[in-house]
């Protein structure tokens, strides 16, 4: 949602919130309050993910990804085996059925992971990748965000590598305000301005 160049500041609030709505946050229908840095509302989590606990969510994708995939890994012996020997003990079919689920489970988890992994190496929210944030002067700028890939990475995991697979909060900043890349060439850099 853009700020129209012909409305006010005092103007531009979020009327269930009834406060100035800080950057990159959004409104949640489902959890009735506003949330910074907004990504989407997860049912699995059951919870909005966004700046506070982005970084759990995708550690959260990480872990499921490699937890699945080694269940999958550690069936495929045993699956040979009881292929080899055409065994018709009961516990063979609970032991397909186990690597079918994990294997399902992890390519589909590990497609969401692949795409969030992008959004957090372009420093970008799931919202914003369909529809690019707007700026002053009435232009979008998808790219306003992007630090580059270790800027990105950081910003949501921290500086300490020590802590970057732990689920303990490490990130930098307070999700109200976000750095933003420098531009050199206001002629090469800036999108066209949209007219007033």
């Amino acid at each position: 949602s853009c700020l129209p160049a012909k409305m006010s500041l005092k103007q531009w609030y979020q009327r269930r919130v009834r406060g100035i709505k800080p950057d990159r946050s959004h409104h949640c229908s489902m959890c009735m309050q506003c949330v910074l840095k907004m990504d989407h509302h997860c049912p699995w989590v059951g919870n909005c993910v966004g700046f506070s606990n982005y970084k759990y969510f995708v550690l959260f994708l990480t872990y499921t990804v490699l937890y699945t995939g080694f269940i999958a890994l550690c069936c495929i012996p045993y699956i040979t085996n009881v292929w080899k020997h055409r065994s018709d003990d009961p516990l063979n079919f609970h032991v397909l059925i186990m690597f079918l689920i994990s294997l399902v489970f992890c390519i589909t988890v590990f497609g969401l992971f692949v795409f969030h992994v992008f959004l957090l190496v372009h420093n970008k929210t799931t919202l914003e990748s369909s529809r690019p944030p707007c700026f002053r002067g009435g232009f979008a700028d998808a790219k306003r965000y992007d630090l580059g890939g270790c800027g990105n990475f950081k910003q949501v995991f921290g500086i300490n590598p020590l802590l970057w697979v732990f689920p303990v909060w490490s990130g930098i900043g307070e999700g109200h305000h976000f750095e933003t890349r420098a531009y050199i060439s206001t002629d090469t850099d800036v999108p066209d301005r949209v007219p007033a």
